[in-house]
Formats: C-alpha cells, sequence, structure tokens
C-alpha cells in the first residue's frame, strides 16, 4: 500500500450567482494552507460532511426565494448542519441572511438604504474575542453591496458589527459560524464589473464609488486579510481535532448480562475479559455508543427480557454519571460529547423484542430505544433475516406497518441482519434515513449480512448511513469460508488472520458505493468471540483511522465517518422522536 500525505483541510465554496466567486480569498485560503473546492449552489451538498469548513458566497436576491432558486432550502439545510456539526462556516452577503434566515433570524427585502462601495463597520465590544473579528481595528473599511438586510440576527446569535446603515453587519453562532454582510473576498477591482446605469437609477455615482474603494483599498484588504487568516486558523485548529467516534452497536449490556449475571460492576476496568471498559473507551476516543439490548431469538419473553437490558443500560450509565451520560437526541449527544461524557444511546437488535405488538415499540420508543434491528439471525413473523430461510420474501404487510410506526415515531429502522429483499422492501416505504447499524460490503466480500452496492446506493439517496463492522467472516472471504469447515477442521486449521487493511477495504468500498457522507462505524464489540487483531478491543479506533490516513483520507472525511454522519441521521429524525405519541 503506497502512503499518502494527508491532504490540506478541504473548504466548501458555495457561488450562488454567475458573477458570484471566492475572489482574494482564493489566493489567501491556499497561502493559509488550505484547499478551496468551489461549487455551484444547485450543486451543492446539503451536509457539510468530508469538508472542513464551509463558506457561503453572495447571490443578489433573498434566502427564501426558493421558486426562482431551488437550492436554497438545501443550502439552508447545509447551514443548519454546519453550526450543529461544529464545521467552521463563515457566510457572506447572501451567505450571512441564509445563516440568519436557518436559525430563526428575519431577513428583509429592500430595507433601509442600500450600501455600495467601500463603508465603514464598526465592531461592537463582543467582538473583541471573536475568532474572526480578532485584530482587527475596531472601524475598518469593507466593500459592501446590498439592499436586503438581516434586521434580527438568530435568537442564540453573537451580534459583532454593525455600519450607519446596517445594523447587523457580522453575527456568530455557535463557536465556527459567522454570517458576515460584507465582502471580505472583493477589492476595488470587484466595481469595475457593477452595473452603471443601475447604481445611476438608484441615486449613486459609479465613478465616485470606485475613487473612494480606490482610496481605501490597503486599509480594506488588510482588514480582509486578516478575517481570512482568522478563519483559516478556527478551520486548521477544526481539522487537527482527532476524530469522536460514535459506534453503532455495542453488545455489552449482553455480555453482562450472561457473563456478570446483569450486574454492572466494574465497568471503570481494566475488565480484559470483556472488549469494553471505560479506560479503553477513552483511550478509543468513543464519545458516544449505542449500547445494544439484545436478547436472544428464542427468549421465551422477549419483551421482558429487553426491557431488563434497556434497564441494565440505564443503571449501568446511573453508576457512572461523571463518564457516561443517557442522551435521545443528536443535539444532546454533542452536549455530552463537549462535556466529556460518553453519549450512551440505545438500540434495540432483532424485532421479536417487541412481541409484535406497536404498543411495545412505542413504550421502547418512550424508554429511549433510538434504533430497532428488524431481525436477529432468525425471521420474525413480519420480516425475513438474512441467515433464515425466506418467509415473507421480504416484509410483510405488518412488517410495512411496523417501519411506517418507527419511521413516525423517529426511531431508526436498521437494516443490519436483514435479507436482501427485507432491505429493498423497506427502502420502498422509508421517508427517514435507515442505517446499517453493524454490517460490511457484500461486494467485497459476500458473506450474507453485507450489504450489496444498489442497497448501497438507495440508502445514501434516502439520506441514510451504513456503519462498517469489524466481524472477521464479514470481513474476510477466508475467515467466513474457515467458519464454514467441519468442526474438526476448525480445531486443525488456526483461523485466517483479518486485518486492518481488510476493515479499511470495506470502508473505501462503501465510499465508492455510497459516498463520504453515509458511512459509520459499528464494531459489534462484545457481540461477536473474536476481531481483527489490530482492532481487539475498543481502544484500537484509533489504529483504523492512522490506516485511513495513510489512503489520503482527510480530517474531515474521518470526522464524517467517526460521527459526523450518524448524528446528522439522529438529527433528521429528532424532532419526531421528541415528538411521539
Amino acid at each position: 500500500m503506497t502512503t499518502r500525505p494527508a491532504p490540506a483541510p478541504r473548504v466548501l465554496v458555495v457561488r450562488n450567482a454567475e458573477r458570484s466567486g471566492p475572489g482574494r480569498l482564493l489566493p489567501w485560503l491556499t497561502e493559509e494552507g488550505l484547499t478551496v473546492v468551489e461549487t455551484e449552489g444547485s450543486a451543492a451538498p446539503d451536509t457539510p460532511d468530508g469538508y472542513d469548513a464551509v463558506i457561503l458566497l453572495g447571490g443578489g436576491f433573498l434566502p427564501d426565494d426558493d421558486a426562482r432558486h431551488p437550492w436554497l432550502p438545501r443550502e439552508r439545510r447545509l447551514a443548519r448542519r454546519a453550526v450543529d456539526s461544529g464545521t467552521p462556516l463563515l457566510g457572506i452577503c447572501l451567505g450571512a441572511q441564509l445563516l440568519a434566515a436557518a436559525h430563526g433570524g428575519t431577513v428583509d427585502g429592500d430595507h433601509g438604504t442600500p450600501e455600495r462601495g467601500s463603508c465603514s463597520v464598526t465592531r461592537r465590544p463582543e467582538a473583541l474575542d471573536d475568532r474572526l473579528l480578532h485584530n482587527l481595528p475596531d472601524l475598518f473599511h469593507v466593500i459592501q453591496n446590498h439592499r436586503d438586510q438581516i434586521t434580527a440576527p438568530p435568537p442564540e446569535a453573537v451580534h459583532l458589527a454593525h455600519s450607519p446603515l446596517c445594523p447587523v453587519q457580522a453575527f456568530r453562532l455557535g463557536e465556527r459560524a459567522w454570517g458576515v454582510q460584507f465582502h471580505p473576498e472583493a477589492g476595488a477591482d470587484r466595481l469595475t464589473q457593477w452595473d452603471e446605469a443601475a447604481l445611476a437609477d438608484e441615486g449613486s455615482d459609479l465613478r465616485d464609488l470606485r475613487a473612494r474603494a480606490e482610496q481605501t483599498e490597503p486599509e480594506s484588504a488588510r482588514a480582509a486579510r486578516q478575517l481570512a487568516a482568522n478563519f483559516a486558523a478556527v478551520v486548521h485548529e477544526h481539522a487537527a481535532a482527532p476524530p469522536v467516534v460514535l459506534d453503532g452497536h455495542n453488545d455489552l449490556p449482553w455480555a453482562y448480562r450472561v457473563r456478570r449475571d446483569s450486574s454492572v460492576a466494574d465497568f471503570a476496568g481494566p475488565a480484559p475479559e470483556f472488549h469494553t471498559d471505560l479506560p479503553r473507551l477513552r483511550t478509543g476516543r468513543v464519545g458516544g455508543q449505542f449500547w445494544a439490548v439484545y436478547v436472544d431469538c428464542e427468549d421465551p419473553d422477549p419483551v421482558r427480557s429487553t426491557l431488563q437490558q434497556i434497564d441494565l443500560v440505564h443503571r449501568l450509565v446511573a453508576r457512572h454519571p461523571q463518564d457516561l451520560r443517557l442522551v435521545r437526541d443528536a443535539v444532546q449527544a454533542r452536549q455530552a460529547v463537549a462535556e466529556g461524557r460518553i453519549a450512551s444511546l440505545l438500540g434495540a437488535e432483532g424485532g421479536h423484542c417487541i412481541g409484535d405488538d406497536l404498543a411495545v415499540l412505542r413504550s421502547f420508543a418512550r424508554l429511549g430505544v433510538r434504533y430497532l434491528t428488524l431481525t436477529h439471525n432468525d425471521n420474525t413473523p413480519w420480516a425475513d433475516s438474512a441467515t433464515d430461510r425466506p418467509r415473507n420474501n421480504g416484509l410483510s404487510d405488518r412488517g410495512r406497518d411496523i417501519v411506517r410506526e418507527m419511521q413516525r415515531l423517529g426511531m431508526l429502522v436498521d437494516l443490519s441482519h436483514v435479507s436482501v429483499a427485507t432491505m429493498h422492501d423497506t427502502l420502498d416505504i422509508a421517508e427517514a434515513p435507515v442505517i446499517f447499524s453493524h454490517s460490511s460490503c457484500a461486494a467485497v466480500n459476500p458473506h450474507p449480512r453485507n450489504v450489496p452496492d444498489d442497497v448501497l446506493a438507495r440508502t445514501a439517496a434516502g439520506g441514510g448511513v451504513i456503519m462498517l463492522t469489524f466481524v472477521p467472516s464479514f470481513v474476510s472471504a477466508d475467515h467466513w469460508a474457515w467458519t464454514r469447515l467441519p468442526q474438526e477442521e476448525r480445531d486443525r486449521v488456526a483461523p485466517p488472520t483479518v486485518t486492518i487493511a481488510q476493515v479499511a477495504d470495506h470502508i473505501e468500498h462503501a465510499r465508492e458505493a455510497a459516498g463520504i457522507a453515509h458511512l459509520g462505524l459499528g464494531g459489534d464489540y462484545d457481540g461477536t468471540p473474536a476481531l481483527p487483531p489490530g482492532l481487539a478491543d475498543v481502544s484500537r479506533y484509533p489504529a483504523l483511522f492512522d490506516e485511513l490516513t495513510t489512503r489520503g483520507w482527510s480530517p474531515a472525511e474521518l470526522r464524517a465517518l467517526a460521527s459526523d454522519n450518524i448524528l446528522r441521521v439522529l438529527a433528521d429524525t429528532d424532532d419526531a422522536f421528541a415528538a411521539q405519541r
């Protein structure tokens, strides 16, 4: 394998009009060690996943002019998701208005007096320690070109700057998102492109505007250059932070049930008899975990047993309040990580656990169960498993009702363990993203538990995520073949070694088939007896990231894989989960 250096942090620049462009920001950001990727608004993604920062440029229209500019809803989602994920974002003119509108601010068209050409902007006291406006003069000149204004910034915004004609010249949302009404990307030379007749109709003289802009250009350029350097520093800092994992599937509750009589003692470790304990979660930079509340398909009372598993997770979290936090949504998960605690979510494995009862499904949701895997290794009466003889040839009508009710509740539909027919039947009716909590790629290894490429593409099209797993037989065809040998042969022949590189091969294939925004990790720790030696326990996620880094993965791509993508899916279904009834 050829080792490639990790690429520079990538900044997505969204152009919203033909004459819109990054201007002098392009060479400046390049000088600051960033890679700029430009796209038209009509082609912009609705998620920042895979990018280290986003810049939204101007456009000469209002941020809700969706009828004439149909990509604007997607761009507003991009702005919301960037703030939610902490991805650095700079909105310029229309971009600032999009950011404001996406977060509850107010933008009014033809408001007040237009600002054209070089204008002064004054920093407010709140900007003294702001990272974007740091080291700028208290009063600085910049190019302005707008007649629409942000008349009320978002409720949670910090108001940073104003001008005599425009009260909201700059604001900040969260730690890393800014909107500026002025144009740091534009120098005095930009005025040569302006329409002299249109300005005259408005009462402005283009020659006077040019003369003023040229006079203040040195000061304007210094201020804009400092702003670009400040933004680049935020991007580099964000990109340098190691990825935090939100893993999709860990069976420690079941391991405690069968090996410790459901005791939650000694989680603080070390506990070498398990794949998981608190010190190793910290070493592996696991900031969030879906704890699987699994019970055997043959359990005579699966509903009761699942409730006991849910109770076990609640007791585990209560015993370690400084280290764990039980969370129900993406906002709480991000808060837990910021607090230094491990966000603990619940995922129920196997549709048999609801006892074919929608009331039980709703009760599990109220207890915080965020996903349900439709089957385990055996069929349910209403859905076919990947490892059982077909019963319904996919979903039955009852199964479709259950899927619809899950999506109404905001409970994620988990398609790990199900047959390909069940996957397609579910995707046919899904109106919200679905996930695979712990699966690999059938094109790399045709194990029945793995996911075909056409299903990966459909999952991505619906906004979902496949969380790649480390189970040796799912990863390696040779290991799978070894498991199918007669027992006496397996006793004589050691199993083939499965490597981190082979796991990375599945991740890279899933990226090709589904896209960087639709990947996650679901190790299946404490749910499988053996794991690749390089991924032997939950402390080993950094080794996987090291392998992907040698293959050229950027920091943003690693963050998308580690947690950003599954957090986006959670966020997309949080409102429904909060409103369940």
